[in-house]
């Protein structure tokens, strides 16, 4: 039986209640945490007793996210955070032990696209923005994680990606940089 989660008009699902103690005790950073599929990660984390860290640039959206999860038990801080910026995606990682003295998991979520458009036309400030976010995002979220969860001896890191760069998709010439990461 599934129960669901009403937030800005969103389902989210959460796991059967056995799910519960998978994550229990584990500390996990959601890139990406303001909405969509880094939100409901977030949530599902949360159901399955993980202490989940909210990160990206929108702090409000963060702590709607964080509220719901709160007052359905979980436990979630926000740190708001760019991942295109190495000291913000240090601090993140810092406030993280700050608060918890560990991190477990760490799903690097974040993504950035640009408005459909033939590579010839593709504005190069919108080709430094997601090649930006993509790429440098996943891999400073990874070089700042990784000594983290060494000092435990143990972690997991999911990078997100898309399917949509191991296929190509008409208009979004760089969408491939996603795939890049998986």
């Amino acid at each position: 039986m599934s129960r669901l989660v009403m937030q800005e008009a969103q389902e989210y699902p959460l796991p059967p209640v056995g799910f519960k103690a998978l994550l229990r005790g584990k500390v996990a950073i959601i890139t990406g945490a303001s909405r969509g599929i880094g939100a409901t990660t977030s949530h599902i984390f949360a159901d399955a007793g993980a202490m989940v860290v909210l990160a990206a640039r929108d702090e409000q959206k963060m702590e709607s996210v964080a509220d719901t999860i709160i007052e359905n038990g979980g436990k979630a801080i926000v740190i708001p955070t760019d991942v295109t910026n190495p000291r913000s995606v240090e601090n993140l990682v810092q406030e993280t032990l700050k608060t918890y003295a560990r991190l477990d998991v760490a799903f690097n979520n974040v993504g950035d696209s640009h408005i459909p458009t033939a590579l010839a036309d593709l504005k190069i400030d919108d080709f430094d923005r997601v090649v930006s976010t993509n790429l440098r995002g996943v891999f400073l979220s990874m070089k700042y994680e990784i000594p983290a969860m060494l000092k435990n001896h143990s972690g997991a890191i999911v990078n997100m990606s898309s399917t949509a760069g191991l296929n190509g998709v008409k208009g979004l010439p760089i969408i491939r940089l996603r795939s890049t990461v998986s």
